[in-house]
């Protein structure tokens, strides 16, 4: 049932002891193999619970009441308790003995004191040593770190669509994009705008109403020569402002069209 495959998620070298993911899809990683849970399984809905709630434990009775709603208590607690002697089971030779799901005074938790860590954390993690180190000057640290972020984000927050859950998968969706503005401004700042161009299209094709992300495809497309391209992403710009919110460009993102318009080596 828990058979496991070698695969790459973080990076040679960098993998976590076991990794619960929820950045994309689901997935359990065991010294950088990954465990085939199946999808929608009790196993993965036990531990992306417990992965989002990490930061707390969670009681039995709510995970009864989460995982098995309509069944009896004293049978889903059966249930729970061989789900989780299974995980730790297979866990246990990457936690050298140690148990990936704690349970304790009738509260359970991930065992993060042991090695189990989540990939939000390393996201967050890496993404904002990264803004640091680029800021600080240490730009080839802080660029691994921003790449070692945006690989780990294979997508948005999986998970239900109760609002703590959506309120977590938009501040990181956020916060993925910001990491990929912040990436384009680097090399746009170095004079690099094809590099730049690379992270702003990623960034729009996430949010094609995020107007900062426009403005600097404009630059970058006047400092490659491409006048013309500019202002037809000004005319993307609006399209996408219309019809997703009725709205015109800032003044910010006008003045921008009317400059490349007019006067592009001032850009």
């Amino acid at each position: 049932m828990f058979d496991v495959h070698p695969v790459s998620i973080i990076g040679p070298g960098t993998q976590p002891p076991v990794l619960v993911a929820l950045l994309g899809t689901f997935r359990l990683t065991l010294q950088g193999a990954l465990a085939p849970i199946g999808s929608g399984s009790k196993a993965e809905t036990l531990l992306s619970h417990l992965a989002l709630a990490r930061q707390r434990r969670v009681p039995r009775l709510h995970l009864l009441e989460h995982l098995w709603p309509d069944c009896e208590s004293t049978l889903a607690g059966q249930s729970l308790n061989s789900l989780t002697y299974r995980l730790n089971k297979l866990a246990s030779k990457s936690l050298d003995g140690a148990e990936l799901v704690t349970h304790e005074d009738g509260y359970y938790s991930l065992n993060t004191e042991s090695g189990v860590e989540v990939d939000i954390d390393c996201f967050d993690t890496w993404s904002n040593a990264g803004k640091r180190l680029l800021q600080s000057g240490h730009e080839a640290e802080g660029l691994a770190h921003c790449q070692r972020a945006l690989v780990l984000y294979r997508g948005d927050l999986c998970g239900d669509s109760s609002i703590c859950t959506v309120i977590e998968r938009e501040r990181l969706r956020a916060a993925c994009l910001d990491l990929l503005a912040c990436l384009a401004d680097y090399y746009y700042a170095r004079r690099n705008p094809a590099e730049a161009m690379k992270y702003i299209h990623r960034l729009l094709a996430h949010d094609p109403c995020r107007e900062d992300a426009h403005r600097q495809a404009m630059r970058c497309y006047v400092r490659l020569g491409l006048r013309a391209q500019a202002l037809r992403q000004y005319q993307i710009c609006s399209q996408a402002l219309r019809v997703e919110f009725n709205a015109t460009p800032e003044p910010a993102t006008i003045d921008l069209y009317d400059t490349i318009r007019l006067d592009p080596a001032s850009v």
